[in-house]
This record gives structure tokens, sequence and C-alpha cells, in this order.
């Protein structure tokens, strides 16, 4: 995530594109962090049912309750659902990421499964971050991208200005 992953390409000459995504290191890590994290909260949950009572939480009464099962098919189901949950969390973490590549020709924005944004170099007017969130505007002055991207704001910033794009802060 901190370097920008590189393309193989066939010219030499032309600078490679840069490219800001998850890569599948990342993901494995998001997946078990999230598996670990709802496995284990599953195993707790008596625990932690006992604890939220005494808070003023929403559903505090049924959270206790649930936790208070024990017979033996629930205490080996709990971790199991929360390993599931922790899976979906998992997916919709590493779905939820949008995708950056600067080239030479222009900007993609988003997966090519899911119609992304292309900016061409002629369209592009300047880039910049506001709020933590990266904004493209084009040309005529229209915002034509406003999110989070993964990457660091330094490296995002160098792959625009390595490539002649235009970057500034407002």
């Amino acid at each position: 995530m901190d370097k920008p992953q590189q393309k193989n390409d066939s010219t030499a000459q032309q600078p490679q594109a840069a490219t800001f995504a998850l890569g599948r290191a990342d993901v494995v890590v998001i997946g078990l962090a999230c598996i670990g994290i709802g496995v284990a909260l599953g195993f707790f949950l008596p625990a932690l049912g006992s604890i939220a009572a005494t808070f003023p939480i929403p559903f505090g009464d049924v959270i206790e309750k649930l936790s208070r099962f024990d017979q033996a098919w629930v205490v080996i189901a709990r971790p199991i659902i929360g390993g599931a949950l922790g899976l979906i969390a998992a997916f919709v973490i590493s779905a939820s990421t949008t995708p950056l590549v600067i080239d030479e020709h222009g900007i993609i924005i988003g997966r090519d499964d899911d119609h992304p944004l292309r900016i061409s170099r002629a369209s592009f007017s300047t880039a910049y971050f506001a709020d933590g969130k990266l904004v493209v505007v084009t040309e005529g002055g229209h915002q034509a991208f406003k999110g989070d991207i993964e990457g660091k704001k330094a490296a995002i910033a160098e792959a625009f200005t390595s490539r002649g794009y235009r970057w500034g802060e407002i």
C-alpha cells in the first residue's frame, strides 16, 4: 500500500502506470484479522454479554440473554458464526476500496468490472486532497471524483506530478 505497484509496459521510454489498490497480501491480512475478531467475539460472547448489560446500549438485555445459552452446540457454533461474519466483513471491506491507476494517457478510478471512471489527459484539470479525500477536477471545472483512495497521500501526489499532471491544494 505504501508504494505504487508498477505495471509491465512494453515500451521502455514511457513511465509505467502507478496503481494504488489493495494487494493480495493486504486482502489476506484484512481477512485474517476480521475472521480472528469474529471468532474471538463468538468465543467471548458470554463475558461480553454480561459487560454489555451494565451499559445502557440498545438491545443490551437481548445480548445478555443470548450470551447465557450454554448448550454444547451453541458454544461450538458461536465462534463459527463469528468467523463467518468476519469473512463477510472482510469481503465488504475489500470490495469497498477504490483502486486508482495513473498513466501517461489518463486516469482510471474504480475496478474494471464495475464501470470505472476514465479521465483522459486532455480532459483532466487538477487533482488534490480535500478533507482526506482525493478530488479530481476536469478541464471544464466539473468535479469528476471525490472519494477515498488506497495509498498514502504523498505517494499519490508524486504519481500525479511525476507524470506531468497538475496537482494542487485548495
